[in-house]
């Protein structure tokens, strides 16, 4: 589903959902649950509605108190209205605002989870490859290598340096492996000369 198909669809909801809005804190006439309210205000007595539904009078007192505690199956619900002449409906209606404007909250929510991810990202990276240049070394190798297999990567100029470019990535391999192994320890030494460096500063 499109973005804008998104938004035509909060829209349509959205004035649906209007008259949901109006209501959302009233059930059935102050703290009467909707069945009650309704039968009441239609004068419906509690002995017709059960003989309309072909219970006793006590089920219709246990259905209303398990509709104002919310206990109550949509499916028993649908069957009381209809027997009063209602027609049940529902919705699900936002606490606060449009559905806009809780799809905006949680458009940021998700903004921020992905933020975090990224910074976490961030500082899984191995800095010290960073350092030796491994990234520039490796596409220059690359870019050499696929010019020589007659890929049009730039134009062509001169063979010349490409087998120092074959070297130094050769070497360049090599430092990284060592780097992988001592880079934790580089920069835990780091680290503790950047703490030293403080509490000199702080002395001073």
């Amino acid at each position: 589903m499109t973005g804008l198909t998104k938004l035509y669809l909060r829209e349509e909801l959205d004035v649906a959902l209007l008259p949901f809005r109006l209501v959302k804190k009233r059930r059935g006439g102050g703290k009467k649950g909707w069945l009650q309210g309704i039968r009441q205000a239609i004068g419906i007595p509690v002995e017709e509605l059960a003989e309309r539904l072909g219970v006793c009078r006590w089920e219709i007192h246990r259905m209303e108190e398990s509709e104002k505690n919310s206990r109550i199956m949509l499916a028993t619900l649908k069957r009381a209205a209809k027997a009063m002449g209602c027609e049940l409906v529902y919705a699900l209606v936002p606490k606060e605002g449009t559905l806009e404007d809780l799809a905006a909250v949680h458009r940021r929510v998700r903004e921020r989870a992905l933020e975090e991810r990224e910074k976490e990202r961030v500082l899984k990276r191995k800095p010290w490859l960073e350092e030796i240049g491994f990234r520039e070394k490796l596409l220059g190798y690359l870019r050499t290598r696929l010019r020589n297999e007659g890929f049009r990567v730039r134009p062509r100029k001169t063979n010349r340096g490409v087998e120092k470019q074959e070297t130094e990535f050769k070497e360049t391999v090599k430092l990284a492996r060592l780097a992988n192994k001592l880079g934790p320890l580089m920069m835990e030494l780091a680290s503790q000369q950047a703490g030293e460096a403080e509490e000199t500063g702080d002395r001073e």
